[in-house]
């Protein structure tokens, strides 16, 4: 069992360190009723982390209306009901990835009759063209990009079943 301990004491740096590094509101300090936030909090539309005894909510999910950013709000469901913990879904927010959001991909028909060299050349401008999302995705919720958000969801929630879209190029 002392892996188990080196787990768990793994786990409670991390998250101190976490804390060290974000701010925190209490229950008071937000826009939403008692009632509102414990609906909230029930239904997995917040974000919520037991500190010291009370429910505390990490500042990076409020808008600066103090709302819960649109984007984050629309896949919280998700996210904390696919047995993640608030912690996992904390962390995972501001962990760099890369997602392909849209794939460019040369037409097959188009590819009869070309060299080889001019085939790489498809392949590589196609290439280019592939749409790609590298960064946190805290940052793109606070950017307002839903769509490369979205694209963060499913791969964390389905890695292997995510449809990319597909643009075929016809030039040659």
């Amino acid at each position: 069992m002392n892996h188990l301990n080196a787990l768990r004491r793994k786990l409670k740096k991390r998250q101190n360190q976490f804390i060290a590094d974000h701010d925190f509101k209490g229950a008071d300090e937000l826009l939403l009723s008692q009632e509102e936030l414990a609906d909230a909090v029930e239904l997995n539309q917040i974000i919520s982390i037991m500190l010291n005894g009370q429910l505390q909510f990490p500042a990076f999910q409020f808008d600066e209306e103090g709302k819960v950013y649109e984007a984050l709000q629309a896949h919280l469901p998700r996210l904390l009901g696919s047995d993640r913990s608030d912690w996992d879904i904390c962390f995972w927010l501001f962990t760099e990835q890369s997602i392909t959001l849209k794939r460019v991909a040369p037409n097959a028909a188009a590819l009869k009759g070309v060299s080889i060299e001019e085939m790489l050349e498809l392949g590589k401008q196609a290439a280019e063209q592939t749409e790609r999302y590298a960064g946190k995705p805290i940052d793109v919720v606070t950017s307002g990009n839903s769509e490369a958000f979205s694209a963060c969801v499913e791969h964390l929630l389905n890695p292997d079943y995510r449809e990319i879209p597909v643009t075929n190029t016809t030039e040659h």
